[in-house]
């Protein structure tokens, strides 16, 4: 016959091991739904983040490309005066190149060499533009 202290031991073992078992499964229980909260809330910041970051850029874009187009028509109001006094100064050299006895070729040449030099200070190098 198996003795009372016999019992009592492998009862006591056997709620030792379910108590194990069940603190694992719990564990395991917890930890993936605590996962897939996180997960859930990451996603919900994440939308969240996208969306702040959508309605600021916007907002700012009219402001930025107002502020671009300024500055690009301040440049050019800036550098139109400048290119117009280069294409004077370079048609006045010219003229001036062949009345005063150089051949009509130079002073083609020089309005060549001329308008190329404002085509590249607009435009940037030739190959560059390539």
């Amino acid at each position: 016959m198996v003795s009372t202290t016999s019992i009592v031991l492998i009862t006591g073992a056997a709620v030792v091991a379910t108590a194990v078992l069940t603190t694992a499964l719990l564990a395991t229980l917890g930890s993936r739904f605590l996962r897939a909260r996180l997960d859930e809330a990451g996603d919900q910041v994440a939308a969240k983040v996208r969306s702040a970051v959508s309605e600021a850029v916007e907002e700012a874009l009219p402001k930025v490309r107002g502020a671009v187009e300024g500055g690009v028509r301040d440049a050019a109001d800036e550098a139109l005066p400048r290119i117009r006094e280069q294409v004077n100064d370079g048609v006045s050299e010219a003229i001036a190149s062949a009345v005063t006895g150089g051949a009509l070729g130079k002073a083609g040449e020089e309005l060549v060499r001329k308008g190329g030099g404002l085509l590249d200070a607009l435009l940037g190098p030739r190959n560059d533009r390539d």
